[in-house]
């Protein structure tokens, strides 16, 4: 991603297929994912994409960006996209790979939001960048410590 600052439609427009995106691979790991609370907790975050999805589309008709819930302070990062291999989400994809590719994707919205924050430094957007990152470090962890009770006792 180049260093600037978009216009705040083109900025909304990049942030709104960053969440098409994540709903999207959300969808195919959900199919993969066979563990109901694993599946429940997909099925939550992929709402939460389609939410932000939806502010970001009504912020571009000129409504103000409102973000679901109230701001929660998100846990550490485990950092487990360092240590897990992101195998491709294919039909061949078992439920630990499908997890694995959901976290390495959350970290790629994380470093997204992060940077658009940073390159919008002092714009309107900054603020909306800001707290996606923060919502999307929340899923983050979250599928961290998922992966965690389900596949690290096994290695």
């Amino acid at each position: 991603m180049e260093g600037v600052c978009y216009t705040r439609e083109g900025a909304l427009e990049k942030a709104i297929g960053q969440e098409q995106k994540s709903f999207e691979i959300y969808r195919q790991i959900i199919k993969i994912v066979k563990n109901p609370s694993a599946r429940k907790l997909l099925k939550e975050l992929a709402l939460e994409e389609l939410e932000h999805q939806h502010a970001l589309e009504k912020a571009l008709i000129g409504e103000a960006v409102a973000l679901h819930g109230e701001e929660e302070k998100a846990g550490p990062s485990m950092n487990l996209t360092i240590f897990v291999e992101e195998k491709p989400l294919d039909e061949s994809a078992s439920p630990q790979d499908a997890l694995a590719f959901a976290m390495h994707d959350e970290k790629r919205s994380v470093d997204f939001y992060h940077q658009m924050a940073t390159q919008c430094s002092g714009a309107p957007m900054e603020e909306v960048f800001s707290r996606l990152q923060k919502d999307e470090t929340k899923h983050l962890a979250r599928l961290e410590e998922t992966y965690e009770k389900f596949f690290m006792s096994q290695m």
